[in-house]
């Protein structure tokens, strides 16, 4: 193996376990997502693939409209919903595991104008930081999200 990173193409998707997939494809619509495809999981090979023999759920696939190369987010509505914990609610930046999504965009401030009509949380003020403009967002169910835009003003990076 090379010490390029031959491997590695680009991100494909991510997936996200919610408790109601409706406000989530609501809220990543107002990203360009579109909705592409549900499958139904009941057990099977999914379920096993998962480490979860006997999972119940839907899984709804959502593409970036225009993205090259192409992106996925996928959501998970588990049946029954899993159990909660305040404790570990996902915008809460200091837990171990995810922390959150990085969407770039080419204008972070009207993107943000567009979020903020739309009545989405800002959680941050902008920051320059390594030749980024950067400002995070909640999303659906608690969500963390960031819009990057490169080439701010900040000259470190």
């Amino acid at each position: 193996m090379t010490e390029s990173n031959e491997m590695i193409l680009n991100p494909d998707h991510v997936t996200i376990a919610v408790a109601k997939s409706g406000p989530a494809i609501e809220f990543f619509a107002l990203l360009g997502f579109r909705k592409e495809h549900v499958a139904t999981i009941d057990g099977g090979l999914p379920a096993r693939y998962m480490g979860m023999p006997d999972m119940k759920a839907q899984h709804i696939t959502l593409v970036l409209e225009g993205a090259d190369p192409h992106f996925e987010i996928q959501l998970l509505e588990f049946d029954p919903p899993t159990g909660t914990d305040p404790g570990a609610h996902p915008t809460n930046l200091r837990r171990l595991g995810f922390n959150h999504l990085a969407f770039r965009v080419d204008d972070i401030e009207a993107a943000t104008a567009h979020l903020v009509a739309n009545g989405v949380t800002m959680l941050s003020d902008e920051m320059d930081y390594i030749s980024r403009k950067l400002r995070l967002f909640e999303g659906p169910e608690g969500i963390t999200f960031e819009l990057v835009q490169r080439g701010g003003s900040d000259a470190s990076g």
